[in-house]
């Protein structure tokens, strides 16, 4: 027997939360996010995205189509109250749940018809106890893997369902944009375009050569068996993790300021891309020092804006710790090493409530996604440089 796999995903999380606090909200556009000059939309409702309003658009953007939203600046608590009970709900019907982010997940359901009927049954009783629970409503995926469980809830928004099995894959992907796909960005969508290639039906059947030239040879063979829907991908039941680091040790010891503000830098982008990729955000930074003597300080620090997982934010944190540790002693290190902790299940949705996090995540991932392809040395940032 093939596998079942839901992708779980609540319908405009944020608005839908504060309409459950807020029914006047209802029927209206609103849009939640960072309000100062710098804020960034991190949810708009189906109304305000009619006038073309989106997720990690400036706000001033979103103003300027859409001035009669209502604007909400939003609440870490709240959205995060209720993100663990949407969690929760899943865990009662599958050990197997993956989070993706703060609003959804995937759930392996292999197997679990006896318990809960077949798999549209056991989705709509996932969504009416999401929906009774939380206030939320959610859009469910059901497919033989995670990418077109993926691809079908997304379909099916907003409060859908929508089930593809191994039989109408194929009829199911080939129509839709190639966007449609996840991990096609503008970018890789306009190099398709120039190869005459709209939908993903076109790009299952585009031979491998003019996809590498365009493409290179990585992404262009994960783009042709990802359009033809196979995805062998599991769903890992993530165990929680209370911290993530790294560190690293000198051939010879050093006391030279700038040398180590490097490493702590270098250090910081490791510990980032660790916890991007485990999909997790930390609310505090940790640094730790070996001197010579082999005497060793930790030193911790809470991030105030709230839990981040781009590099800059945790460099900064490790480099004020750097700091505070040379005013109480100027000595030669032989290790160093950078951690997180205070790890949370959510993703940049929550940073965009803070005003200058968007723009280090999205910053941090193009360099993890330059890192993949080319390697660790391919790209650094500019003190590094």
């Amino acid at each position: 027997m093939g596998r079942t796999i839901f992708h779980v995903d609540l319908d405009a999380f944020f608005v839908a939360v504060e309409r459950s606090l807020d029914p006047s909200l209802n029927g209206r556009p609103v849009i939640v996010g960072g309000l100062g000059p710098r804020g960034v939309v991190s949810t708009a409702s189906y109304e305000a995205r009619k006038y073309g309003v989106h997720s990690a658009m400036p706000m001033a953007v979103a103003r300027r189509l859409c001035p009669h939203a209502v604007y909400i600046r939003g609440s870490h608590e709240r959205y995060r109250t209720v993100s663990r009970q949407f969690m929760a709900i899943l865990r009662d019907y599958s050990p197997a749940v993956e989070p993706v982010s703060v609003d959804e997940a995937y759930i392996d359901m292999t197997g679990s018809e006896r318990l809960y009927g077949p798999p549209e049954q056991s989705a709509r009783l996932i969504k009416e106890r999401v929906s009774a629970d939380t206030g939320v409503t959610a859009s469910i995926g059901i497919g033989p893997n995670r990418l077109i469980a993926k691809v079908a809830s997304g379909e099916s928004k907003p409060d859908g369902l929508l089930l593809i099995t191994d039989d109408t894959a194929t009829a199911f992907l080939a129509p839709l944009p190639v966007r449609k796909l996840p991990g096609i960005g503008p970018r890789a969508a306009e190099a398709l375009g120039r190869l005459g290639i709209e939908t993903l039906g076109q790009l299952a059947g585009t031979p491998a050569g003019p996809l590498r030239r365009a493409l290179g040879p990585r992404q262009a063979e994960s783009l042709l068996r990802r359009a033809a829907g196979v995805d062998n991908s599991p769903v890992e039941a993530r165990t929680e993790a209370k911290s993530i680091s790294a560190e690293t040790t000198f051939d010879h010891d050093s006391s030279d300021r700038a040398h180590l503000s490097g490493i702590i830098l270098e250090l910081s982008q490791r510990v980032g891309a660790k916890l991007r990729k485990s999909g997790k955000h930390a609310a505090s930074v940790t640094l730790k020092l070996r001197y010579s003597d082999f005497s060793t300080v930790t030193r911790q620090t809470t991030l105030h804006g709230g839990p981040v997982n781009g590099d800059t934010a945790i460099s900064e944190a490790a480099m004020r710790l750097f700091e505070a540790a040379l005013r109480q002693r100027h000595a030669p290190v032989r290790l160093i090493g950078v951690g997180v902790s205070g790890l949370t299940e959510e993703a940049g949705q929550l940073s965009m409530l803070n005003e200058s996090a968007p723009n280090d995540t999205a910053v941090s991932m193009a360099m993890d996604t330059i890192r993949d392809r080319f390697g660790p040395a391919s790209i650094r940032r500019g003190r590094q440089a």
